[in-house]
């Protein structure tokens, strides 16, 4: 019956980790909406340097990716002390854990499942603070009080905007976090690696508050706006240069290869990249919600998102029945407090949209 819905999952600590991007190995697809990056690609400059400069990766790699980590410095006006560079914004995640051995680890829920599993991984203990569906998993004022009832020493993991659900939290409510946070002695990994898409990246990013709050971490990544998730490539940056000290000593040496150095530092040379791919994200991504209202026997619910995807409820099994034409969405039913119907689909080229919504209109038939 449309809009009916199973229970939904609320979550434990034993939890089942879909492949990364939410594809299973299928061979038979042909358009991945899984995984949610730039659609107009890697940034020509980038792709260029690779080519060019392959010879180099027969040689190793700078240790702490100094160069690298200078030009993104120099982007944030910091020093470079106060940035690390590593595999993926995912290698971070857990050299931070580990290098500040926080009293407990406090998530969101629905959020990207890394956090759990590396908090999990080092036998921290972590406590969720659930995100409702009928207020639209917003984070609430809720989250304050929920804070206040947490011990000194633990790492808040804030993911924004949301990943799955794409929605980005109120900056007036993030600021007080951050102030809560800070007078509680609780560190705070701020994780923006889709924020970058959303055209408002400078009144919702902590970017303008780094420099006076020692316990914040900032979590980014070259993998989503410069679409280079095969090389990996993250960086995070705090004002506590003894942070960065201490997540360094938890990273192998020469942990950024040669190639994803080079490209990092060719994507950054392009500046007006970010403004061009919001420019696109707009229209594109406008006209896919417009398509999928109107695919209502199979899309039931569509949640406003401010990055790159699309967060909605729908029929049960649809990811597998996209599939079967060569489809490939993320069923979010392994995320808590989501269940089967709930899923995230990327905001891809104007050709690959329109042959999503076609797909979705040969299944409407079939039903």
């Amino acid at each position: 019956m449309k809009g009916q819905r199973k229970k939904e999952k609320t979550g434990g600590n034993s939890m089942d980790f879909f492949e990364h991007g939410g594809r299973n190995g299928g061979t038979n697809i042909s358009y991945d909406f899984s995984a949610n990056i730039n659609p107009l690609g890697m940034p020509d400059a980038a792709a260029r340097v690779l080519q060019r400069e392959w010879k180099r990766a027969e040689s190793y790699p700078e240790e702490t990716s100094r160069t690298l980590c200078e030009a993104i410095a120099r982007q944030w006006q910091a020093k470079e002390a106060q940035l690390v560079c590593t595999n993926g914004a995912s290698e971070l995640i857990y050299a931070a854990v580990r290098a500040l051995k926080p009293a407990a680890g406090l998530i969101l829920a629905p959020a990207f499942s890394e956090y759990e599993r590396a908090l999990l991984a080092a036998d921290c203990p972590v406590r969720c603070f659930p995100l409702r569906r009928e207020n639209g998993f917003q984070a609430e004022e809720g989250l304050l009080t929920f804070l206040e009832q947490q011990p000194s020493g633990s790492l808040l993991f804030l993911c924004n905007p949301n990943n799955p659900v794409g929605n980005c939290m109120d900056p007036k409510l993030s600021e007080r976090v951050l102030r809560l946070t800070t007078r509680k002695k609780i560190w705070l990994a701020a994780d923006e690696t889709f924020l970058p898409f959303c055209r408002d990246y400078e009144n919702i990013s902590m970017k303008r508050f780094y420099r006076d709050y020692g316990n914040l971490l900032i979590i980014n990544a070259f993998t989503k706006l410069y679409a280079m998730p095969g090389l990996r490539l993250g960086y995070g940056i705090c004002a506590d240069r003894e942070v960065i000290r201490q997540i360094r000593r938890q990273l192998p040496a020469w942990n950024v290869s040669v190639p994803a150095q080079l490209a990092g530092l060719a994507a950054l040379r392009e500046e007006d990249y970010r403004e061009r791919t919001i420019g696109y994200l707009d229209k594109a991504r406008a006209c896919l919600i417009e398509g999928l209202k109107k695919r209502d026997k199979l899309i039931y619910r569509i949640y406003p998102p401010c990055a790159n995807f699309i967060f909605f409820e729908g029929v049960p099994g649809l990811d597998r029945l996209l599939a079967g034409k060569g489809f490939a969405i993320r069923s979010c039913e392994n995320y808590r407090r989501l269940g089967p119907g709930d899923y995230r689909i990327a905001v891809r080229t104007g050709e690959e949209n329109e042959a999503l919504l076609q797909a979705l209109d040969e299944l409407e038939k079939e039903l």
